[in-house]
């Protein structure tokens, strides 16, 4: 009875099995979208570098490179991939400070603060992803102080 009721309730749909939707941008975890090594010319360079490494293993292999090739006398090669790490970090840093200034400014932190940070000249890419994350909205709370231990060391501020 249950069985027959359920066949005339679903008589005329579709119910073939699909594939599950892709999920968008939108849909996707808010966080910095900076770029990756591995999409640039300098992460090419490197094929022996797993593709989602860190950028301090792309630095690491890249110097250790750059070293073999200048002993071996490939010094235009050696210069190509210096070059090439030097656009890649520049392109890099550009990024992520005009993320962490529309990130600041979204949240309502100090625009002092901010330029306080970008005068003492950390590495952004840190920064950048420590303010992506829930802690960033609540650490204003806890004052300038605790705002910007946590911003240049990822720890909370012990009281």
């Amino acid at each position: 009875m249950l069985k027959d009721a359920l066949r005339n309730a679903l008589k005329d749909q579709d119910l073939k099995a699909r594939d599950p939707a892709i999920p968008t941008a939108e849909s996707a975890r808010p966080g910095a979208d900076l770029p990756h090594p591995a999409d640039s010319d300098w992460g090419r360079m490197l094929p022996s570098v797993p593709s989602g490494a860190s950028i301090g293993r792309y630095q690491q292999a890249s110097v250790a490179l750059e070293k073999t090739w200048k002993n071996g006398g490939r010094r235009r090669e050696a210069k190509a991939l210096a070059a090439a790490r030097s656009k890649f970090t520049k392109r890099y840093e550009k990024t992520a400070w005009k993320v962490i200034k529309e990130r600041w400014s979204s949240l309502g932190y100090p625009e002092r603060l901010y330029r306080r940070l970008k005068s003492d000249g950390p590495s952004p890419g840190p920064i950048a992803e420590r303010l992506f994350t829930r802690r960033a909205d609540q650490v204003k709370a806890d004052g300038n102080d605790a705002l910007w231990h946590w911003v240049t060391t990822g720890k909370r501020l012990k009281s």
